[in-house]
């Protein structure tokens, strides 16, 4: 049986979080997150780790925490954000504003700092 290489070792994919209120987009009509809760901090900390293709188990070592509560976590990111599986997750993350991945989504944040100096 092949052993999957530790957290550690896959390759690094730069994904920040993006500044700004934590409310989700309520305007979109039909929008996943319409209607929903406001993520929680360690929610989107979650996210960010699950958009670097971590699993449950690695997120849960990395974060220092049980794999069950890191799926517990999951459970409750899918139902705040009406996200069916993490590739719908990450989609609503991106359109969302809740991640930057490899500079993509990220020039909004540059030129927001922009014109607030």
């Amino acid at each position: 049986m092949e052993q999957r290489p530790a957290f550690n070792a896959l390759p690094t994919v730069e994904v920040s979080l993006r500044p700004g209120p934590m409310s989700s987009d309520r305007s979109t009509a039909g929008s996943m997150s319409q209607g929903r809760q406001d993520l929680s901090e360690r929610e989107i900390e979650i996210i960010e780790l699950v958009a670097q293709g971590l699993t449950n188990q690695e997120i849960a070592a990395a974060l220092t925490i049980s794999k069950r509560t890191v799926d517990n976590h999951v459970s409750n990111i899918f139902t705040k954000t009406g996200a069916k599986n993490r590739v719908a997750l990450l989609n609503w993350a991106m359109d969302h504003g809740k991640i930057c991945r490899d500079g993509f989504n990220c020039c909004a944040i540059d030129g927001k700092k922009a014109q607030l100096s």
